[in-house]
């Protein structure tokens, strides 16, 4: 593989995205164009990238309202056991052969048809799936999309013992397709366990590659305020925490997590990253953003269009600037972290010593701001 820096990494650094370019001249009045950032500069930019996330969320959760209602009144506001529908998709639109002709400067994966590739759609803590509009954006561009509803505050290891039911349900309708499983928030730590516990279902339900949205891996505070199983499952240095911490995701498997910037839910954000495969860090999405905006459509559909080594050739390998809570827990004595329960979720993000862990990072909203985030164009 070539060692040459990826052009788009090159034209991020010939164009530093707009916020930025903004903040420097006007706030902190420093438009030189490679100039180190200091603690306190790098702090007021963060604090601007925060209020747009915060917009973001805002907007977000306000568009979900609606259809999020709409499920409730449909559905039932809590459901007993966990189910699962098929949205009504284009299959016009992902005709492979068409796909190819429209974007002659792609290259795609070998085997991806997006006639026999079927998503299956976890939604987060209280969502109800009424709020996930990517995946019906996901449907309208031809996909075929399996959204999952579940009772929310059973936990983790009883819902992830029902997905496994649910998907020999799917097979069945399904049959020979490659199953592409995907989870917004508990979502994501519901086929966390599934997959850490169950190799053999990557190669039963032919599952290329793994997407969770927003997921708290590892623990976030923000569970301390929930009710029911699952809250306590998502609580840091839980059993299930301890145990995902200890386990190893199935070889083979393509990972890519998608982790927000400023994530209000997922506290500190560093456990949505993973160490295995390439994380996508959006810098102005908040946690509800993530099934609400479109270029996280845009970034799906790189993924699961594109070959693994052109995906690893558009992102950084490098450490994560830690979030100001994350550096805060990292300077209190080791038996408070431990208290807290944060100390082995610490050393996984931050490290031991000097030398801090290295991540493959792409990131998403500034490139798309750009227009050099590579997208399928359709006739």
């Amino acid at each position: 593989m070539s060692q040459e820096v990826p052009r788009e990494l090159r034209l991020l650094e010939e164009k530093p995205p707009e916020l930025d370019t903004l903040v420097d001249q006007y706030i902190l009045g420093s438009p030189k164009p490679g100039w180190k950032l200091t603690a306190p500069q790098r702090l007021v930019r963060d604090a601007v990238h925060f209020a747009m996330s915060i917009g973001s969320e805002v907007v977000s959760v306000l568009g979900a309202g609606p259809s999020f209602l709409g499920e409730m009144i449909r559905e039932g506001p809590y459901p007993q056991r966990m189910s699962f529908r098929k949205l009504p998709y284009r299959p016009e639109m992902a005709d492979l052969t068409v796909l190819r002709e429209s974007n002659p400067g792609w290259v795609f994966r070998e085997d991806f048809d997006p006639k026999r590739w079927v998503f299956v759609f976890l939604h987060g803590y209280v969502d109800n799936t009424g709020a996930d509009r990517i995946a019906y954006k996901l449907a309208s561009l031809g996909y075929q999309v399996y959204l999952v509803r579940y009772p929310f505050l059973r936990g983790v290891r009883h819902l992830a013992s029902e997905l496994s039911e649910v998907l020999k349900q799917i097979e069945a309708l399904e049959p020979g397709k490659r199953m592409v499983p995907i989870g917004h928030s508990l979502g994501g730590c519901i086929w966390d366990h599934l997959l850490l516990h169950d190799a053999e279902a990557v190669e039963r339900y032919r599952m290329p590659l793994y997407i969770p949205l927003g997921s708290p891996h590892f623990g976030t505070f923000a569970a301390y305020f929930g009710i029911g199983e699952s809250a306590v499952d998502m609580r840091p240095h839980s059993d299930l925490v301890n145990d995902h911490l200890r386990s190893n995701f199935p070889p083979g498997l393509e990972i890519y997590p998608f982790v927000s910037r400023f994530d209000t839910l997922v506290l500190p954000i560093e456990t949505a990253l993973l160490k295995r495969g390439i994380n996508y860090v959006l810098s102005e999405t908040g946690h509800v953003a993530q099934i609400i905006r479109s270029a996280v459509v845009t970034a799906i559909e790189e993924i699961i269009a594109s070959p693994y080594e052109i995906l690893l050739e558009r992102s950084q390998e490098r450490a994560f600037y830690p979030s100001v809570l994350a550096a805060a827990l990292a300077r209190l004595p080791k038996g408070t972290q431990e208290r807290l329960g944060v100390a082995g979720i610490l050393d996984y993000i931050a490290g031991r010593g000097d030398e801090a862990p290295l991540f493959r990072l792409r990131v998403v909203r500034h490139e798309l701001a750009l227009g050099i985030f590579p997208a399928l164009r359709r006739p």
